[in-house]
């Protein structure tokens, strides 16, 4: 039996069908890109947005104590949000966690070493 012998394939994964897939969008659907969130979200985000803010302060300057409490407080904050307004949130506060913990290593480090190099006297 030559190919040609064959039935056509049909398509049996489950999917639409293929008048379906090429069908014009429905009313009310869009592929539009996302425009933000709404008023009631932005509301609600507004003291998690000011916390992350001081957040990033506090890493900017390198005050690791302040940075964890605002970082614990904007945990609190993001916990009372839905977890779909605060995916980014939460990502960004894991790469905090991970800054910190460096930056608090770093500077233990540099204090180690300013205790037990001799002072460096000149030549």
């Amino acid at each position: 039996m030559t190919h040609r012998g064959r039935p056509r394939v049909h398509l049996l994964t489950g999917g639409p069908a293929w008048e379906e897939r090429r069908a014009a969008p429905k009313p009310g659907y869009s592929k539009a890109p996302y425009r933000g969130f709404s008023k009631n979200q932005r509301k609600a985000r507004k003291p998690l947005n000011a916390i992350m803010a001081q957040l990033a302060e506090a890493m900017k300057q390198r005050d690791w104590r302040a940075a964890r409490i605002a970082r614990s407080a904007a945990w609190d904050e993001v916990n009372k949000l839905d977890e779909d307004l605060t995916r980014q949130e939460r990502k960004k506060l894991w790469q905090y966690k991970q800054s910190l913990l460096a930056g608090e290593a770093q500077d233990r480090r540099r204090d180690v070493r300013r205790r037990t190099l001799p002072p460096r006297t000149p030549t």
